[in-house]
């Protein structure tokens, strides 16, 4: 028998009675002696808890017990079993006995039981009637309905090692659990996996999560910390829900802040220039005219991000510098001042000036730049934004959920019009004068009027719309792609186009090309660049459609980026090589690429007439010979870098670390 057993001496502190708690199952507790209880507070955890499990069909639950830092977790099983796994998180986390499988029904008897014992004797005991009148109504609905078994469902076994020198992570998810998780879920249950953590050796005998959230509290070191990161990695890889989890943020944050600590120091800013090296030989700032024949880049300064889940991007103006992800954000001032920090479980959208848009479950809010309060708040409506944001006049223009188009105005967060295209997982937003160019999935296109967001007319594709529209005069010119196939079409974007009425198609291509790249337009050439017989290649098109030229590149065709130079093009993949085709398709220079690639794809820019190719390394090219001017250390595990005034360059990696180069220069004065 199930049951829960309070103190019968209850002694009045502040809110409510307080007294001792346990849980026992045929006389013996669970718990380790806990007293000085809100009697009130643990009942309402448990009654929450019930909750979620029978009314919201959560799969996992969670009651605290905050001074002896206690955390009972609960895990649904397939039928009407429930596993029970207490957590002490003092001195560090471990779990303090074997996983106890109870029943559900016997026990909301136990809690029902004692939940009307401790309001028979409430009132008396200096309960506030607003807490007796909260405690009925939970318990009426964790009561009042009846209990379905939870279903059994078929997830493949997963399990993921990692080494590092003396220590060894394992884990063995063979009941699938780690995928019963949901954005916003606080619940740790669903981290107690199989599997463990060896130390020179010797294990640790408690889960793995557990004993790496105690390794790096207990022992710091880059290893642990570099330990740590790789299982927050996997935990995202394996479920995206992961990425609002509290605990994996928690565990993400400390090893990317220790990791940080353990860096060499980077002096910051400070408010005065900093001196310049005497004699004429010491290396001038960069000149706002000329073109570069030799670049250094020199740290500037660095700071530790801290987003709880991978591939974040950088979005920077001339005052801030944002690190963003779907669900986090960091903001920097461009000196490198800490702003502002959000985590939201319904998306964060962000802009380069620092302005964040910030859903919760209830709840919107909109943050400007250095200000420390919301500028506006409004009911949620349970919308999900992001990852980013841009000024259309007057108006916040944002992601919904990742698939269509939300404006907002600016000022009041009210909504001005939504679009939430069907049968899309994945959208893409372009913006060709007033008109929202929106690229689907499913190979639509949708052309919305930016005033309302009706729907001015549709094109149905083959295949995907990844990637922006390209603006061609008054059309657009749009790839769609997959692994198999590739089409380029022309399209009137705006009444008066080459194809007349808005949304007529002037012509289709099919190119032999695979996963194709964005479409570029220089000069009225149409370029795009693939894959085809197992090499790079780039095509190049006449505004009516024909194929002028396709050019074999030794750049891996899967994730090469083009750029428009002097009426040809700058093709760059995602090994950091680099390649100069001519307008007539000759080939100008190659840059050989790196021996490693990137994670996720990033654009290569042009600034002061320099090439930034990214990569492990993000090197400055010139763009005219091929000739190196400089390059960053090698850093693996780079997610982003982005171009800033004057050449500064600003670079992200994985592990957390933000970090600002402040490039020296001699330049030939034009």
């Amino acid at each position: 028998m199930l049951t829960l057993r309070l103190g019968e001496r209850w002694r009045t502190k502040g809110a409510g009675p307080r007294d001792s708690v346990s849980l026992e199952i045929e006389g013996v507790s669970l718990l380790p002696a806990v007293d000085e209880v809100d009697l009130g507070q643990w009942l309402g955890g448990w009654l929450e808890a019930l909750k979620a499990m029978l009314i919201d069909r959560a799969a996992t639950a969670q009651v605290s017990l905050e001074a002896p830092a206690l955390e009972l977790c609960l895990l649904r099983r397939p039928g009407l079993g429930l596993e029970l796994s207490v957590v002490s998180l003092e001195p560090e986390p471990r779990r303090i006995s074997s996983p106890v499988t109870i029943d559900l029904v016997e026990l909301r008897r136990a809690l029902e039981t004692a939940t009307r014992a401790f309001l028979r004797g409430a009132a008396e005991s200096g309960l506030e009637a607003g807490q007796i009148v909260a405690l009925e109504r939970a318990l009426r609905e964790a009561t009042g309905r009846a209990i379905s078994p939870f279903p059994a469902t078929a997830q493949a076994p997963w399990a993921f090692s990692r080494s590092l020198e003396g220590l060894r992570l394992e884990l063995d998810d063979r009941d699938g659990r780690t995928t019963l998780v949901s954005r916003g879920s606080a619940n740790l249950a669903a981290l107690l996996t199989g599997g463990g953590l060896w130390i020179d050796g010797a294990t640790s005998g408690q889960p793995p999560f557990l004993a790496m959230m105690g390794l790096v509290r207990r022992r710091p070191s880059a290893e642990a910390f570099e330990l740590g990161l790789a299982l927050c990695a996997a935990l995202h890889e394996r479920h995206a829900g992961w990425a609002t989890n509290p605990w994996v943020d928690a565990l993400f944050v400390r090893c990317t802040e220790g990791l940080a600590a353990l860096r060499p120091p980077t002096p910051a800013l400070s408010d005065a220039p900093p001196p310049r090296p005497p004699g004429p030989r010491g290396e001038a700032p960069l000149a706002p005219v000329g073109q570069a024949r030799r670049v250094t880049l020199s740290p500037k300064w660095s700071r530790p991000v801290a987003l709880g889940e991978p591939r974040g991007r950088i979005a920077l103006s001339k005052r801030a510098v944002v690190v963003h992800a779907p669900h986090a954000a960091h903001v920097f001032s461009a000196a490198g001042k800490e702003w502002r920090r959000v985590h939201a479980t319904r998306g964060v959208a962000a802009t380069g000036d620092g302005d964040l848009l910030v859903a919760h479950e209830a709840k919107l809010a909109c943050f400007s730049g250095a200000e420390t309060s919301a500028r506006w708040l409004r009911d949620g409506s349970g919308l999900r934004v992001g990852p980013s944001l841009e000024s259309l006049d007057g108006r916040w223009l944002t992601r919904l959920g990742g698939r269509g188009a939300l404006a907002l105005e600016t000022f009041t967060g009210r909504e001005a019009w939504r679009f939430d295209p069907p049968r899309t997982q994945r959208a893409v937003l372009s913006r060709i004068g007033g008109r929202l160019i929106i690229g689907t999935d499913s190979g639509d296109l949708y052309g919305l009027d930016a005033s309302d967001g009706q729907v001015r007319f549709r094109i149905r594709g083959p295949v995907a719309s990844p990637w922006p529209i390209a603006p061609l005069q008054r059309d657009g010119v749009a790839v769609l792609t997959s692994s198999s196939q590739t089409v380029v079409l022309r399209f009137a974007a705006l009444a008066g186009g080459v194809a007349g009425q808005a949304g007529a198609v002037a012509w289709t291509r099919p190119l032999p090309l695979e996963n194709a790249s964005a479409p570029l337009v220089v000069r009225g050439k149409i370029f795009v660049a693939g894959r085809s017989d197992n090499r790079g290649a780039v095509a190049c098109l006449s505004a009516r459609g024909e194929v002028l030229w396709l050019r074999g590149v030794p750049l891996d065709g899967a994730s090469t980026s083009l750029l428009g130079f002097e009426r040809g093009v700058l093709a760059v993949d995602g090994r950091g090589g680099a390649v100069r085709l001519l307008p007539d398709g000759d080939v100008s220079w190659v840059l050989g690429g790196l021996e490693d690639a990137l994670t996720q794809r990033i654009e290569p820019s042009l600034a002061k007439h320099v090439l930034v190719v990214p990569g492990t390394s993000v090197r400055l090219v010139e763009p005219t010979s091929g000739r190196l001017l400089a390059a960053t250390p090698r850093e693996p595990e780079l997610t982003d870098c982005a171009v800033g005034r004057g050449l500064t360059l600003f670079t992200y990696a994985e592990a957390g670390a933000l970090t600002c180069y402040e490039p020296r220069a001699v330049l030939s004065v034009v």
